[in-house]
């Protein structure tokens, strides 16, 4: 008999959204939500953006709705001066923190950790937008599978974005900062690694998913 997966409880619905990208006779070990560490890249570079047509097609104005285009044109050039300040103020924010925090990546874009974030950043394909954050990882007895964190699990499914072989992913071996304590490193073997958070009770699980192949 196959180990309970362990999954928080309150993220049951990840348990089906996982099974269902399962491969005959592969075991789910357990699966959870994370995001990318704060000090992460926020966007990608455009040569690494992958093209959303169906997003892009949802998002349009269609027949009778065009008669709001210029009232949406408005509306974005009145907020454009917030939006440039509020981006001027988290960069400096970001820069100040990152003083404090250290490093949280090692690797360029074309690193198994650049790769990473791409994926999480890029999201659903049906989604707007290269910036998200969030990600679920269901981990078996052979993959680590990327999921999408639907807004409504009971109304959408999780979808695949990407996934890594087993042995292909651990735990970094140095350990991070102390004080962090809702960070967990997951590191690959061509050297690269990468900062997650996740919360602080969930540690422990995520530590012991990603430590898993590891002597």
């Amino acid at each position: 008999m196959h180990p309970t997966p362990v999954v928080p409880e309150r993220e049951t619905w990840l348990l089906p959204h996982s099974t269902a990208h399962l491969r005959p006779g592969e075991t789910l070990q357990g699966a959870l939500p994370v995001r990318l560490d704060v000090l992460a890249p926020e966007g990608i570079p455009k040569r690494y953006r992958t093209a959303k047509p169906q997003a892009e097609e949802k998002s349009g104005f269609k027949g009778w709705q065009r008669i709001f285009l210029p009232v949406a044109f408005v509306m974005w050039l009145c907020a454009l001066p917030a939006g440039l300040v509020e981006e001027g103020w988290s960069q400096t924010w970001r820069g100040i923190r990152r003083i404090f925090r250290g490093r949280v990546r090692e690797g360029g874009w074309d690193s198994t950790a650049g790769w990473f974030v791409i994926t999480t950043r890029t999201g659903p394909m049906d989604s707007l937008g290269h910036r998200h954050e969030k990600i679920s990882l269901a981990c078996t007895d052979q993959r680590l599978l990327l999921l999408s964190t639907p807004a409504w699990p009971e109304r959408e499914a999780a979808q695949l974005l990407g996934e890594l072989p087993r042995g292909g992913y651990g735990l970094r071996r140095e350990p991070h900062p102390p004080r962090h304590k809702d960070r967990v490193d997951i590191a690959f073997p061509d050297g690269s690694w990468l900062a997650l958070e996740v919360s602080r009770e969930h540690v422990p699980w995520l530590t012991g998913l990603l430590s898993k192949d590891q002597g």
